[in-house]
């Protein structure tokens, strides 16, 4: 169902600018906000005071929804996420609330009385998407995706001289009885979201600082203004590249660009899961069941220097700088992102890597897909890929 959002309760409960790099602090101060909303939201729901006396509770026939039980409660924003009224699974209990950190991100930077539009939806729908805007990455891959939340926004900056589009799009896990994983891994996919389009809105006013509004502006209605002749876009595709109940690898593409750039570059974000891993105990600021890139192979194979080899020998034989190997650090592929796919790892260059192999542009990110016969005796048959291995 498609629902128009002013989003006024964030707005008004949210009231701080951001400045600066969107870094774990900002992050986590925009969730204390959303936790103090949805607090704020659960002591107006109906309180015990005014419940029916237990010698008249309404018999279960009348089941009405809690949502409409306290007229007085309207305003909160859980009145309007009645779960049955969306397109999502009746497994999956998504509700608009559920995307507060998402949305309160975007109300950072928005105007009053502007409007975000929101869309909950199966991964197949053929509402899902936009003309002209697609998702994935080059090589048009299959996702496994399952529910997707589709935002859209276009908006003129209060305070500078510039016009966002928005058009975000991430995916979210469902199923029964495994809530708690759920839980965990869509945590963590709206955490980047979050912290991309604060990066995204941070950086285009701190690249563009001179556009901003003088106080004489701000309240003037002219037509006639010194910014830029196009606006500035983010946006946002969240692909499930596998999942199979217990590996969930997630691909996360933030393309963007400034308002009045001419390029600006268009990161990644991969996230990926081992449902039934060990606790991640090295104190790494990451969730459980989250597992890098040197998780997947084994510990005294030389797996760094497979991949090296890999890499240099590039993507269809092509020729790439000789100098890259001086890039290819330990350091560097320990941290690289990467994706699991049915038959391939995919690792992901972020932008102006004009080393990496097949790279054409510098403010886009490049894909290199390895079939995992060729890891083979490298790769760990007791870590994640046996969960592929298995199959």
């Amino acid at each position: 169902v498609n629902r128009g959002l002013v989003l006024g309760l964030a707005v008004a409960l949210i009231t701080s600018g951001c400045s600066g790099g969107s870094d774990s602090a900002e992050l986590q101060a925009l969730r204390e906000k959303v936790e103090a909303l949805e607090a704020q939201t659960a002591t107006t729901a109906a309180p015990t005071t005014t419940a029916a006396p237990t010698t008249t509770a309404a018999p279960t026939t009348t089941a009405a929804p809690t949502t409409t039980a306290a007229p007085t409660t309207t305003a909160a924003p859980t009145t309007t996420a009645a779960p049955t009224t969306t397109a999502a699974p009746a497994s999956s209990a998504v509700t608009v609330s559920d995307e507060l950190l998402v949305l309160s991100a975007i109300a950072e930077f928005m105007p009053d009385g502007q409007v975000c539009e929101e869309e909950l939806m199966s991964a197949d729908s053929p509402e899902r998407g936009w003309e002209g805007w697609g998702h994935g990455w080059e090589t048009e891959i299959d996702g496994f995706e399952e529910l997707v939340v589709q935002i859209t926004c276009d908006f003129e900056s209060a305070e500078f001289w510039f016009s966002h589009q928005l058009r975000i799009q991430y995916p979210l896990k469902t199923g029964e009885g495994v809530e708690l994983i759920n839980s965990v891994i869509n945590s963590a996919v709206r955490s980047e979201v979050a912290k991309g389009i604060l990066d995204y809105f941070n950086d285009s006013r701190e690249r563009f600082a001179d556009h901003r509004l003088t106080e004489e502006e701000q309240r003037s209605d002219q037509t006639q203004n010194r910014g830029c002749s196009y606006s500035g876009y983010l946006y946002i595709s969240g692909v499930v590249t596998y999942s199979n109940g217990g590996l969930y690898s997630v691909y996360l593409l933030f393309g963007q660009n400034h308002p009045c750039a001419n390029t600006t570059g268009s990161p990644v974000v991969t996230l990926n899961f081992d449902v039934f891993g060990k606790p991640d105990t090295r104190g790494y600021d990451r969730p459980r069941m989250h597992f890098g890139l040197s998780d997947l192979f084994k510990g005294t194979s030389d797996w760094m220097g497979k991949l090296t080899e890999i890499i240099l020998r590039g993507e269809d034989e092509a020729v790439t700088y000789p100098e890259m190997s001086a890039y290819l650090t330990p350091e560097f592929l320990w941290s690289m992102d990467f994706t699991m796919g049915p038959e391939t790892l995919t690792l992901h260059a972020q932008p102006y890597s004009i080393w990496f192999p097949g790279w054409c542009c510098g403010a886009s990110p490049k894909h290199l897909e390895i079939n995992y016969e060729e890891l083979t005796d490298y790769l760990d048959p007791d870590g994640p890929y046996r969960l592929i291995l298995n199959n």
